[in-house]
């Protein structure tokens, strides 16, 4: 999503053609495209106007079937273009952002206040409640109305609606002790060493994945501080997400199974993009930063 306000303090919002509520514009990620570029183009395509995202809001998780919904809300500036309505967009404008328009879901409601009152340097992460309305609101947006867009473009000759493709998502914990040393891990003696974490599944958000896994990993309870960095790849539909962490307790010592070491000093067999995630660390607190991660 992308929060555009303008000089009065409006905030952007389209008209939704399948639900018929409003909402920021916004929609799914491109393979192969960094969420910053999704949301600017999202803005481009959905409302005519060209925005800059400067800082990511929030990352959140609707724990909606089939897979799950993970998005980015960037707050944006506005660069030029016009407001131009599209068929997914057939009313676009600003609006008074308190109140907002009764006709707009809970979750994007959510998202937009938490979003317009944020001013910290790292993004709030969060998941979104899911009421039975939401269900079944769900249910009939999947099984009726699409397929009756679907039919509708169909009649009028334009090509059928292409389902965004399907991501994965991976979320590591950069746990540093009061050394500067990050805690890593190894499933056994012959493994490479890797960060706390792994990849999200079932309707989990994918942080309190993270956390479960470093669980069984490290036996710590860490917990999630901030997000510090995303990248995408090596696959064109592929995200890791890397938080900050703290543990729970006392950090244990060294073993065979996890161990603290210094950047640039890991032991011999570790996982290279790992190292290259705790490489890139801030030394301080800022706005998520957004990589390519190559093989």
């Amino acid at each position: 999503n992308g929060i555009v306000v303008d000089q009065h303090g409006n905030v952007l919002l389209i008209k939704r053609n399948d639900t018929r509520t409003f909402a920021p514009p916004g929609g799914a990620l491109d393979a192969g495209e960094l969420p910053p570029d999704g949301a600017a183009r999202e803005v481009r395509e959905e409302t005519g106007l060209i925005v800059l995202p400067v800082r990511l809001t929030a990352l959140t998780y609707l724990p909606m079937s089939p897979s799950g919904f993970l998005s980015f809300s960037f707050r944006c500036l506005l660069r030029g273009g016009e407001i131009t309505p599209s068929e997914e967009s057939p009313v676009v404008g600003f609006f008074k952002a308190n109140p907002l328009p009764r006709r707009i879901s809970s979750f994007h409601r959510e998202r937009l206040e938490k979003g317009l009152a944020h001013a910290e340097e790292r993004p709030l992460f969060f998941q979104h409640h899911v009421s039975s309305f939401n269900k079944a609101a769900r249910f009939v947006l999947r099984h009726v109305i699409y397929r009756w867009l679907d039919a509708k473009r169909k009649l009028q000759g334009k090509p059928p609606y292409q389902p965004p493709p399907t991501w994965t998502v991976s979320t590591y914990l950069l746990c540093a002790n009061a050394a500067g040393e990050y805690l890593w891990h190894r499933p056994d003696d012959a493994a490479p060493w890797q960060l706390p974490g792994g990849q999200a599944a079932g309707l989990m958000a994918p942080w309190e994945t993270a956390v479960q896994l470093a669980q069984q990993q490290t036996g710590l309870h860490l917990q999630p501080h901030a997000l510090s960095s995303v990248y995408l790849g090596p696959k064109e539909t592929q995200l890791t997400l890397v938080f900050s962490a703290k543990p729970a307790e006392n950090p244990p010592t060294n073993n065979a199974a996890h161990a603290w070491f210094s950047p640039n000093a890991e032991a011999s067999q570790f996982q290279p993009a790992h190292q290259q995630m705790v490489i890139n660390t801030p030394t301080q607190e800022q706005p998520t930063q957004f990589h390519l991660q190559n093989e």
